[in-house]
C-alpha cells in the first residue's frame, strides 16, 4: 500500500480564508463525540492570543479507581518534547557555547565518521540522513529495560546513515537523543536538570518534568486497546530512558500554554531563534522540508500552522499554533489508539468557522474509501486504514480503533 503522511483531523476541515471566530460552540459536546465517559479520554485547551477559549476533559484517568480526567492532570507528550530540545540547543548557541554549524563529532568524539561529520543544524531539522532507532522488532525487547544515555547511544548509532546530509527529510529520534547528549556535554547538566533550570522553572511550568526511568507514575494512567471492540490492554513497555530528549516530557495543559506564550514572547529564545524554529529547512537542491527546528510547518485547513504530534506507549498528544489567527491548541490522550488530533482540529475548525457541511452518505462512502491505505504520523508511527461494512478502522501499534462509524451504517457500503 502507498505510504502517506497522516495529518490528524485534516479531513474534518475545509479550506478557507478570512476566518472569523464563532463564539457559540458547545465544545463539551464536540469532545464527547470523540470520547466515552468510562474509557481513557482526551484533555483539550484552546486559546486565542492571551484569551482562554476552552479547557475541558472527557474520559477517565484511571479505570480501576474510576478517576475522571481533568484539565490539571499531567500527561506524557512524546515527541512534542522535541520543541524543548531544539530550544535548549538554540539557547546554548545564543550564549556562544556552540554553533549550529558544529558537527556532532566535536561533542561526541566516539561517533563513526559518517555520524561525526553531521551538523547540529541538519539534525535539528531531520535533514541529516540519520535513521530512526526505534523502528524494527530487534530493538523492542531492549527498550523495556533502563539504560544510561551513553549505553543507549552505543546501541543506536550502529546503523548507517540513510543518505548524504541535506539530501532528504527523514524523521529521526536518533538525532534528538544525540542532541540531548550535546546539551549535557556543553552545559554540564543532565538534560533533565537543564530543562528544569533553564525552561521549566523560569516559565513557571511547575507540573512539568523529564521522565528518565520507568514509565511514569502520575495519576493519569496510559492505556492501549486491541481488536474491533477496542479491548483495553496494558501499553507496550518502554523504559523512558530510551525516549529521553526525543520524547520524555510529561506536562499539563496549563504548562503547555506557558511554554507557548514564553516561546513566542522571546522568554525562551530570541525572536531570531524563534524564527529559525518556524522556518522550513532547505535541502541541498533548494527544496523546502516541512520541518523547522522541533516543529512541523504545514498548512492545516488552509491555515499556516506550526505543529507537532507526540506518542509514547499509553499516550498520544498534539499541539498546534495558527499564527494568522493567533490560535494555540493542545490536546492530550491517555490511550495510544485514541489520537486527540481529530477532536482538537474539529474544535478549532468550528471556532474559526472553517468546518464544512456534512457530506451525503453516497459522497461520504466514496470519500472514506479514498482514505484506505498506510500512513505515517509526524512521529513516524504507522497507521493502517481500512473500510469494512461502512466503518472506517485504523490500526496502530497492532491495535485497531474505529475512526468513523456513522449512526446509520446501512447507507454506506
Amino acid at each position: 500500500m502507498t505510504i502517506r503522511l497522516l495529518q490528524s483531523g485534516l479531513v474534518l476541515c475545509a479550506l478557507s480564508s478570512g476566518v472569523q471566530a464563532n463564539t457559540s460552540i458547545d465544545f463539551d459536546a464536540t469532545l464527547a463525540c470523540y470520547t466515552e465517559a468510562d474509557q481513557p479520554g482526551i484533555a483539550v485547551r484552546i486559546e486565542q492570543g492571551k484569551k482562554l477559549i476552552y479547557s475541558g476533559a472527557a474520559g477517565v484517568a484511571d479505570i480501576k479507581r474510576a478517576l475522571p480526567l481533568n484539565t490539571k492532570q499531567r500527561f506524557q507528550i512524546g515527541s512534542i518534547t522535541k520543541q524543548f530540545t531544539a530550544a535548549a540547543i538554540l539557547q546554548l548557541a545564543e550564549r556562544n557555547q556552540l554553533s549550529l554549524q558544529d558537527t556532532l563529532g566535536k561533542y561526541i568524539p566516539s561517533l563513526s565518521e559518517d555520524y561525526a561529520r553531521l551538523t547540529i543544524e541538519r539534525v535539528l531539522s531531520h535533514t541529516s540522513g540519520l535513521p530512526n532507532y526505534n523502528e524494527g522488532p530487534e530493538i523492542g525487547a531492549k527498550m523495556a529495560h533502563f539504560r544510561t544515555l551513553d549505553n543507549i547511544l552505543k546501541e543506536i548509532v550502529q546503523s548507517p546513515v540513510l543518505y548524504p546530509s541535506g539530501e532528504g527529510h527523514t524523521y529521526s529520534n536518533t538525532g534528538y537523543l544525540l542532541l540531548g547528549k550535546i546539551i549535557e556535554q556543553v552545559s554540564g547538566l543532565s538534560y533533565k536538570a537543564y530543562l528544569q533550570q533553564r525552561i521549566f522553572t523560569p516559565l513557571g511550568m511547575t507540573g512539568s518534568q523529564v521522565l528518565t526511568k520507568g514509565t511514569g507514575d502520575a495519576e493519569v494512567k496510559g492505556y492501549s486497546s486491541v481488536g474491533r471492540e477496542g479491548t483495553l490492554v496494558a501499553p507496550f513497555h518502554v523504559d523512558r530512558s530510551w525516549i529521553y530528549s526525543a520524547g520524555g516530557i510529561e506536562t499539563t495543559l496549563a504548562d503547555m500554554s506557558r511554554w507557548h506564550h514564553g516561546l513566542k514572547a522571546g522568554k525562551v529564545v530570541t525572536p531570531s531563534s524563534y524564527r529559525s524554529m518556524t522556518t522550513s529547512a532547505m535541502l541541498n537542491d533548494g527544496t523546502l522540508a516541512t520541518y523547522g527546528y522541533g516543529l512541523y510547518l504545514r498548512p492545516l485547513a488552509g491555515q499556516p500552522s506550526y505543529f507537532h504530534e507526540g506518542g509514547v506507549p499509553g499516550f498520544l498528544a498534539m499541539s498546534v499554533y495558527f499564527p494568522e489567527a493567533d490560535v494555540y491548541a493542545i490536546s492530550l490522550s491517555n490511550r495510544d489508539t485514541l489520537h486527540p488530533g481529530p477532536a482538537l482540529l474539529d474544535m478549532v475548525a468550528q471556532y474559526l468557522n472553517i468546518t464544512p457541511k456534512p457530506l451525503p452518505d453516497t459522497e461520504l462512502s466514496r470519500f472514506a474509501k479514498t482514505l484506505v491505505g498506510e500512513y505515517q504520523s509526524a512521529g513516524q508511527q504507522s497507521l493502517t486504514v481500512t473500510f469494512e461494512e461502512g466503518v472506517l478502522y485504523g490500526e496502530i501499534f497492532n491495535a485497531v480503533s474505529v475512526l468513523f462509524a456513522p449512526s446509520n451504517r446501512s447507507g454506506i457500503k
